[in-house]
């Protein structure tokens, strides 16, 4: 997913660093997500779930529709849901994400 230039900044803002092109599409699983990429979804989760969800999506690689993005951060971010099981309860409907 592609940020605006004004979702970023306001991912950069809320996270406390710039973040690069590069970075998109960098993860190719939700269970790839790093300690430091959850953490900084949990930086955004205080200010926006918006931006959290928007940054979840960006460092997603491949389609990983709203739906899909929304379901992780409130099971696992909000509600701290271990991924494995979260990924275990939507029935297979996603395998390999």
């Amino acid at each position: 997913m592609d940020l605006s230039a004004e979702l970023k900044k306001r991912i950069e803002i809320a996270i406390g660093r710039e973040i690069s092109s590069s970075e998109q599409g960098g993860v190719d699983s939700f269970l790839k997500l790093s300690e430091i990429d959850i953490h900084e979804i949990n930086l955004l989760e205080r200010s926006s779930g918006v931006l959290a969800i928007s940054y979840i999506r960006f460092k997603l690689r491949g389609n990983v529709t709203l739906s899909l993005a929304t379901s992780f951060y409130s099971s696992v971010i909000q509600q701290g849901v271990p991924a494995k099981e979260w990924l275990r309860g939507l029935n297979g409907e996603v395998s390999g994400v």
